[in-house]
């Protein structure tokens, strides 16, 4: 009877291998276990794994577009609650202008004064507002700001406005400093055009088109600035200066119709964003629910599997543990 047996380095080297991939079976079922994924999805899938690829391709679609969604909802939500900061100052400026101007309320002109220069520089506040580095009032020149601070417009407007010595005059300086063409969109307005439509989904484009030169926004800064004008202006005696805060309320008033409607711009975008995100959401779930029975794994299988790798690995290392201790001095024995 022929006996073969093995040197001490070799039978080393093959304990070694043994554990090695006993230790990888028992990471892959391990891994199997937690996941719920199999290890090897091409073994599963005998090597065809367009599917799953389809399925990942649009998961990481999805992604994006949800990536995108997030942001112009966050995007939109900070417009609204601007614009609706720059409504409530205006509506309430414009209720004490044309209450002041109808009784004569001399002694609230100052007072008055100092409200709006605050709503303006407020509103320029508002307009200059960024999310993420990028200017949400700029149009397409989303890395810049649209208008210089507010002191420093104010200061412009006044020194344009010298000389005049009329509140018809001033309104009517105005009308054409703030109008199509005028010094605030050809040189105070830093920004661009309105940002172009932008696809959350094929076929689902939403348009931001509100910025600093939007009407409602314009005339409402011209009404500011008008009643702002009152002190520190041109003008000196009291009718005059009341003449122009009436007529400063009356702008704000007016424009309300065109905030209301680029609020509503707004609120029309907010809708079919989160229109997009709940078709989307519900896309990705079917997504991962199909990707997930393609590759799923077997709990049971996985379970069994890991507790042979591991009761194989106790063996090897019972072996091992008497091997190394084996000695001629034992075998003498």
């Amino acid at each position: 009877m022929t006996v073969t047996s093995l040197g001490d380095l070799a039978q080393s080297f093959m304990l070694r291998r043994q554990t090695g991939l006993t230790k990888a079976d028992l990471d892959r079922w391990s891994q199997e276990m937690t996941t719920g994924i199999v290890a090897d999805p091409a073994r599963r899938l005998h090597g065809d794994l367009g599917a799953l690829h389809a399925l990942d391709a649009g998961l990481s679609r999805l992604s994006a577009q949800q990536t995108i969604a997030t942001e112009m909802e966050l995007w939109t939500g900070t417009m609204q609650s601007a614009l609706r900061s720059i409504d409530r100052q205006a509506v309430a400026l414009a209720t004490d202008l044309l209450s002041a101007a109808s009784g004569q309320q001399t002694t609230s002109i100052d007072i008055l004064a100092e409200k709006a220069k605050a709503a303006f520089l407020s509103a320029v506040a508002s307009l200059n507002l960024s999310v993420g580095g990028r200017s949400l009032f700029a149009g397409v020149a989303t890395d810049t700001a649209p208008l210089p601070d507010g002191n420093t417009m104010l200061a412009r407007i006044a020194a344009d406005m010298t000389g005049l010595t009329t509140a018809e005059d001033i309104a009517s300086a105005l009308d054409g400093w703030f109008g199509t063409g005028g010094t605030f969109e050809t040189e105070i307005y830093g920004g661009g055009a309105p940002l172009a439509e932008i696809e959350l989904m094929p076929g689902e484009p939403v348009r931001f088109g509100v910025t600093a030169l939007s009407d409602g926004l314009r005339e409402t800064l011209k009404g500011l600035a008008l009643a702002a004008l009152t002190r520190g202006g041109p003008l000196s005696g009291d009718s005059a200066r009341l003449a122009l805060m009436g007529m400063a309320g009356e702008t704000l008033l007016a424009a309300q119709t065109g905030r209301t409607g680029l609020a509503a711009g707004l609120s029309v975008a907010e809708e079919r964003i989160a229109d997009a995100q709940t078709r989307s959401g519900s896309e990705k779930t079917a997504l991962e629910l199909a990707r997930t029975r393609l590759v799923a794994a077997d709990p049971h299988e996985a379970a069994t599997r890991l507790l042979e790798a591991e009761t194989r690995l106790q063996t090897i290392y019972t072996i091992t543990a008497r091997l190394s201790a084996l000695s001629l001095t034992e075998y003498l024995r």
